[in-house]
């Protein structure tokens, strides 16, 4: 970040919605944001409600000077009117009503980056008759939205349109969409060409493809955190020359705060799929903590100690959890991981091809204090550390002790004492892989029927029954009752019982 952006940046304030039913608390939706927020910058809350009535009612923190909202949409005019109520009281939002105007409302923003995001075509009616005329002309494919929202978890009923020439299909869409859109439509309709992207899957409930894509915050021209838009956990795959590309795109942009959307099509280029204004726009797979660490130009890479990673792992274990902190090295493409378990710990070079196994050490001392595979000592190459995440996030692991311990105890609630039986399914189904969709889809490709089936399985399961709970449900799931008969599912269940029968034996999973 430069110099003079950092230091608007670090001096910034922040106000949110205030609970609607408690106006002197953080909306719950925001609470995690509004802590992290808190820890370095000033923050306020305002009555969204009261505001959709002309007034402005503040509370939390007295800030002045340049802020940023963090909360729900609001339609242009209300925001115009919120920066022009706050303007009175001294406090100055980071975007101008006409900026947010431009950057919430796609015909905005489109005319700049025409070319760099999927064709369009727009009206300014809701009138069914009019949406079909947009259809005029224009052939494949196309997603309808308004000028905010589209609504993609309905994809096949409300948002999809497979063949814009067909009368039909269009009509049937678009009326749903518009239909279902009601008080929260915005502008008029807006029909994109649905472009070919790399698919990383199926969104599981509403059967949307889910294809590699980004969401991106800029501020004043720079990014300041870019992450998966869906997949958590998961190296961003953006190579240099695309985040000058990106870069290029953010000097670009006429206002202070914006988000833009990237997807990756089918011939690895990426492309704009949307632009938001940054102030209402979520923060989907980043860390809240993260985020904010932004604005004091904290990056992602190692910002721990060693003293701090083994306290944080130390206090996960004795919470019950097992804890897998992930290291990237300088001048090395291999992922490492540290995995904490009641009773040792281990390290090991991750992936499915190249993958090294746990290899295991009694305490933590004694790992870092080693020399590990391939000449890693993490105490001596500490500085070498370029990347480190853990899973649960350690990010100001104090201000979530209390939620990871409430997370443990519904789990032991849920689970019992068979809570290690889905970690045994859930490692040996991963290992089997079927259809070979590992590693490239999403690492919880298969935890939903491992979740089921634990939940189906007792500790005196035989092999047979345990053979029969994997064919059932992976051919329910895939409706492939050759691939996931009986007799194929034998090898795998007998995996999954040799575990848990060393489980029973030595209180702990194999290797």
């Amino acid at each position: 970040m430069r110099k003079e952006n950092f230091e608007i940046a670090k001096n910034l304030s922040f106000i949110f919605c205030s609970h609607p039913l408690n106006k002197k608390n953080v909306d719950e939706d925001y609470f995690e944001e509004y802590q992290a927020a808190g820890l370095n910058h000033t923050c306020a809350l305002f009555s969204f409600e009261d505001l959709e009535n002309g007034k402005l009612s503040l509370y939390g923190e007295d800030i002045e000077g340049l802020t940023i909202y963090r909360g729900w949409m609001m339609p242009p005019h209300m925001y115009e009117n919120f920066y022009n109520l706050l303007l009175e009281r001294g406090i100055q939002l980071i975007n101008l009503p006409k900026e947010y105007a431009k950057y919430h409302l796609l015909p905005g923003w489109y005319s700049d980056f025409e070319g760099l995001t999927p064709f369009s075509v727009w009206n300014k009616s809701r009138d069914i008759g009019d949406a079909l005329e947009l259809t005029e002309g224009l052939e494949g494919a196309f997603v309808v939205k308004d000028y905010v929202k589209s609504r993609k978890h309905e994809w096949y009923d409300a948002c999809f349109i497979k063949d814009i020439k067909d009368e039909k299909e269009s009509g049937h869409i678009l009326r749903n969409f518009i239909n279902r859109q009601g008080e929260n439509f915005e502008g008029g309709v807006v029909l994109r060409k649905y472009e070919s992207l790399k698919s990383i899957g199926i969104h599981k409930e509403s059967g949307m493809p889910i294809s590699e894509e980004y969401r991106i915050f800029v501020f004043k021209g720079e990014i300041l955190v870019a992450d998966n838009y869906w997949n958590e956990n998961k190296e961003v795959n953006i190579s240099e020359d695309e985040y000058m590309w990106i870069e290029s795109i953010a000097s670009r942009i006429e206002s202070n705060f914006v988000t833009i959307d990237l997807a990756r099509k089918a011939d690895g280029s990426l492309i704009i799929m949307e632009m938001g204004d940054g102030q209402v726009s979520g923060l989907q797979q980043i860390d809240a903590y993260e985020f904010y660490r932004a604005f004091q130009n904290q990056d992602k890479g190692n910002i721990y100690s060693i003293e701090y990673v083994k306290e944080t792992i130390n206090e996960l274990i004795k919470m019950g959890i097992e804890p897998e902190v992930t290291l990237c090295f300088r001048g090395n493409e291999s992922e490492y991981m540290i995995i904490g378990y009641a009773d040792h710990v281990s390290f090991q070079r991750c992936g499915y091809y190249d993958g090294s196994g746990e290899i295991e050490y009694k305490t933590l001392d004694e790992l870092f204090k080693s020399e590990l595979i391939d000449g890693i000592c993490p105490e001596r190459d500490w500085n070498k550390i370029v990347d480190i995440w853990c899973s649960p996030s350690m990010i100001d692991f104090e201000f979530k002790k209390d939620k990871y311990k409430k997370m443990i105890e519904k789990s032991n609630l849920e689970w019992g004492d068979r809570r290690p039986i889905f970690k045994i399914v859930k490692k040996e189904i991963d290992k089997w892989n079927p259809y070979g969709l590992l590693p490239d889809c999403p690492q919880d490709e298969f935890d939903g029927e491992s979740m089921r089936i634990a939940m189906d399985m007792t500790w005196d399961h035989t092999v047979d029954q345990i053979a029969k709970c994997i064919s059932d449900e992976f051919t329910f799931s895939f409706e492939d009752s050759d691939m996931f008969s009986f007799k194929s599912c034998i090898p795998i269940a007998e995996n999954i019982k040799d575990n848990m029968d060393y489980f029973i034996k030595n209180g702990r999973i194999k290797k």
